[in-house]
């Protein structure tokens, strides 16, 4: 009987194994600077556009923020640190003596520089967040809902055990 359950359990295991290996063609995978399809390699832009031509609308509309939350992001860290360049040539070329209005503009600039910097982060990593959320959309939407194998710990009339639920 424990043979029986045994090899019932591996078949079940190899069978989820083999479907999960046949549906990763189908589904988006992030790597590094690309996102892959199958063969197809994508940037976000090009992802963007693959989402909005597949059927999957909420998948694309998160995808989407995602990457203008990203865009916007490095674009407040890029005005950041030209604000804060600008800032440390105003300091460091103006006049020395007599003229403090040069000094605190650029302290001025320094300081809307760093918190544009600092306020860059938060957005860069809720821009990952989104577009992270929306291949999961898109890979759940592909894979169906089909059912998965997995293990809890149940208690019964008996006692407390180990369970199988597929």
């Amino acid at each position: 009987m424990k043979k029986i359950v045994f090899l019932m359990m591996l078949a079940l295991m190899a069978s989820t194994a083999i479907k999960a290996q046949n549906n990763n063609a189908t589904l988006l995978q992030p790597a590094g600077s690309y996102i892959y399809y199958g063969d197809q390699a994508f940037n976000l832009k090009q992802c963007v556009d693959f989402l909005a031509t597949s059927n999957h609308q909420s998948a694309y509309e998160t995808f989407q923020s995602g990457y203008k939350c990203y865009q916007a992001g490095w674009g407040l860290f890029g005005a950041g640190l030209g604000m804060d360049l600008i800032g440390s040539l105003i300091i460091a070329f103006g006049p020395k003596e007599g003229n403090d209005a040069m000094f605190y503009s650029g302290m001025s600039c320094l300081c809307v520089g760093a918190a544009a910097v600092l306020a860059s982060i938060p957005t860069i990593f809720i821009g990952y967040a989104r577009l992270n959320n929306g291949i999961d959309m898109f890979n759940h939407a592909q894979a169906g809902a089909t059912p998965q194998a997995y293990w809890t710990i149940q208690g019964s009339q008996n006692g407390i055990g180990l369970a199988l639920h597929f």
